[in-house]
């Protein structure tokens, strides 16, 4: 079972819930992405929290109560305020050093609208290295003036993938680059994305805002709107589904993208969007159909379901670690840690 940690009051307040609550599994996090930073970047960590740093004024300018919240988690967890900005931005100092030792991108994404019910369903796995399983957690906030918030994360983390009272849902794919600016880190947007009230206006706040580095956000609401955007510093490119689908994996696919944004995705990334679109056409959305989608093992061990695979080296590797499949119009979700395949325990989440 993943720790759900429920809480309600100030940013600091919730924060500082998070840090108590999750110390172990922040101690996690901490351990892994040392080691990441230093296989996949060759950084150490005085250099990541120095990398960090530069990302502390957009926060403070855009979302200065989001900083107060990453305070609380220290003082929770009794930590460097340092060090937790440093996990809120570690996209953006562990994915930027493309060119170097092949990396981890995993995560396969779908936005499906049952035209039938009027249901909008929103699901993903999402894949990374191992040692982080033990690091997840799922969180349900309610802040003052905020809608309520049910996420996964990594324990730390103040914002990934989940929905909120509004119907309003975000998944994310991982983009490899070379590409970073002192803006909003990608982890603190997704959380901005799960306190707004619509797709429309998640979209104009990311447009308004920026992000630090290249990324997919995956985002839906209980209406029945879908968007995909890939978001970078040089601009955003939205996408609207087709016949009420939209997929994505871990490599650019918009049709116009602004000038200079590259990636670097390993060939799985096209094999499995290719697959996913595939399965996602021929069949109507449930909770059972969609985590069967996520179970596909095509192309193992690097399928949708994706499994280590023993022919790369250990710092490439990684794997499926959870499952969500959110049902929007009617704020509700199943999670299960580990992959669907192995068909794990399912959690049922709400708001």
């Amino acid at each position: 079972m993943v720790k759900h940690i429920d809480v309600r009051g100030t940013h600091f307040e919730i924060g500082e819930a998070h840090g108590r609550q999750a110390a172990s599994e922040i101690a996690i996090s901490l351990a892994t992405y040392r080691r990441m930073f230093q296989n996949m970047a060759g950084l150490d960590w005085a250099t990541a929290r120095h990398d960090a740093e530069r990302f502390k004024a957009a926060i403070e300018h855009v979302c200065p109560e989001l900083l107060e919240e990453m305070a609380g988690i220290a003082h929770g967890a009794n930590i460097d305020p340092l060090d937790v900005l440093v996990l809120n931005a570690r996209s953006e100092i562990a994915l930027t050093h493309a060119g170097g030792p092949i990396q981890p991108d995993g995560c396969s994404a779908l936005a499906q609208h049952d035209v039938t019910t009027g249901v909008q369903w929103l699901a993903q796995n999402w894949d990374w290295k191992a040692s982080q399983r033990d690091a997840l957690i799922c969180m349900t906030l309610r802040a003052p003036d905020k809608p309520a918030i049910t996420m996964v994360t990594e324990a730390g983390i103040i914002g990934k993938i989940g929905f909120n009272e509004y119907g309003v849902g975000v998944c994310l794919n991982a983009l490899r680059s070379q590409i970073c600016k002192p803006r909003l880190p990608i982890h603190v947007m997704l959380r901005r994305v799960l306190e707004s009230d619509s797709v429309e206006h998640a979209l104009d706040m990311i447009d308004e805002v920026g992000v630090a580095s290249p990324a997919h956000f995956l985002i839906a609401d209980g209406s029945g709107h879908a968007a995909g955007v890939e978001v970078s510093p040089m601009g955003d490119s939205a996408m609207a589904p087709r016949h009420g689908r939209l997929c994505h994996t871990n490599h650019l696919i918009a049709r116009h993208l602004p000038p200079g944004l590259e990636d670097f995705p390993r060939e799985d990334s096209f094999t499995r969007l290719e697959r996913l679109r595939e399965l996602v056409a021929e069949s109507e959305p449930s909770f059972a159909t969609l985590r069967a989608h996520l179970s596909d093992e095509q192309g193992a061990p690097d399928g949708i379901n994706r499994r280590t695979n023993p022919d790369v080296a250990e710092s490439e590797q990684m794997e499926t670690l959870f499952t969500i499949v959110m049902n929007l119009t009617e704020r509700r979700a199943e999670l299960s840690l580990g992959k669907p395949a192995d068909q794990p325990e399912i959690i049922k989440l709400s708001l």
